[in-house]
């Protein structure tokens, strides 16, 4: 059944008409009828506004085969993705997609695995579920709600990807070329961020990885794309730089901000001059003709940020080896390591050579 006739048929079961679940949802009745004929593409805040409306989880609306990749890891071939969102909207990204897919499908099933034989699975929880965004200040509230639930006040975040990997969210890296950013999706209920090792600057990748959480995590209560890719960046911008953080180091000022400045920020909060700027301009700390002044100057500056206090950290995906070396060091009741080298090789494309060398023979350092 296709995901259109999955909706027709979930709202008849709810006993509404088509006007009935516009008017509920906030579409109107002929954006539900094309939904409905499989004439719209279902992006993640439509799925995330049906499944309130419908009392469902959005995997219990996408299941239209009812396979739930997540506890069933021996089904390698039901890998697929649905509600694919790209960071930035480009044609040329769609001849990377069933590509990418394929690749990361073999690492997505050993990292369900290795999580299945660990007993570590993290069941990924939206802390933002019943927030609808539809302007700059819902988005300002939801990085207030998430920094509060995930327990990280106002401070850096100093590992973005560490953070989102022990909520749940599965990241992979791909090399593509340049014109390929990042995208994510849903495979069932596991969320997914994909991202481009290419990309050498750590700052961007970081902003890269929470606009891709926004387009996991936010319901848009509009259909305009760029303003929705607008609203994402301004998201990753405030969830690296909390508003309170950047207007105190305005205030603090007086004479004005200074490049030193901007460059002691981007070291300690790992967010580029440039969403400096733009997240002073977006909070009002500065005005338009600031905003140019510091564009022009910018413009100068670009092809060397690199060296403008560069953030140390390295944002690489690390969950799949942290279970695979406790794997090897943890033993069951019979005293004997929860994986084996040869396990351990075959989950990671490694041989046993290489993942003893790697992990340092059998067990760790014990107290």
């Amino acid at each position: 059944m296709g995901l259109g006739k999955r909706i027709k048929q979930l709202r008849q079961d709810a006993g509404l008409s088509q006007q009935e679940f516009a008017d509920y949802t906030g579409f109107s009745v002929s954006y539900i009828q094309k939904f409905e004929e499989g004439k719209r593409e279902m992006k993640t805040n439509h799925l995330i506004r049906f499944s309130k409306v419908l009392n469902l989880k959005p995997f219990d609306i996408i299941n239209t085969e009812s396979t739930n990749l997540e506890y069933n890891p021996t089904n390698k071939s039901a890998f697929s993705m649905t509600n694919i969102e790209y960071r930035e909207k480009q044609d040329s990204h769609k001849i990377f997609e069933n590509e990418i897919i394929e690749t990361i499908s073999n690492d997505f099933f050993n990292i369900i695995e290795l999580e299945n034989i660990m007993d570590d699975k993290i069941k990924f929880k939206n802390p933002v579920e019943d927030i609808v965004i539809t302007n700059g200040d819902d988005i300002e509230d939801a990085v207030k709600v998430i920094r509060k639930k995930w327990k990280l006040g106002k401070n850096p975040i100093y590992d973005v990807i560490h953070l989102l990997e022990n909520k749940g969210i599965k990241i992979f890296e791909v090399e593509k070329p340049n014109s390929f950013v990042a995208f994510s999706g849903w495979a069932g209920e596991v969320p997914i961020i994909v991202l481009n090792a290419v990309n050498p600057y750590v700052a961007r990748r970081r902003f890269t990885t929470l606009h891709e959480l926004a387009h996991l995590i936010l319901d848009f209560d509009i259909d305009d794309h760029n303003k929705i890719e607008r609203f994402c960046n301004h998201f990753a911008g405030a969830m690296l730089l909390f508003e309170d953080v950047l207007f105190d180091h305005f205030n603090n000022q007086r004479n004005g901000i200074t490049l030193e400045e901007l460059k002691s920020i981007k070291s300690a909060y790992g967010i580029s001059i440039w969403a400096i700027i733009m997240r002073a301009l977006t909070l009002g700390i500065i005005n338009w003709d600031t905003y140019h002044s510091w564009k022009e100057n910018y413009d100068q500056w670009r092809e060397n940020e690199t060296s403008f206090g560069e953030y140390r950290g390295v944002e690489k995906p690390k969950r799949f080896f942290s279970l695979l070396a406790k794997g090897l060091n943890i033993d069951n009741r019979e005293g004997k390591s929860l994986l084996s080298h040869t396990r351990a090789a075959e989950l990671s494309n490694m041989t046993v050579k290489d993942i003893k060398a790697r992990f340092g023979g059998k067990n760790f350092m014990r107290n």
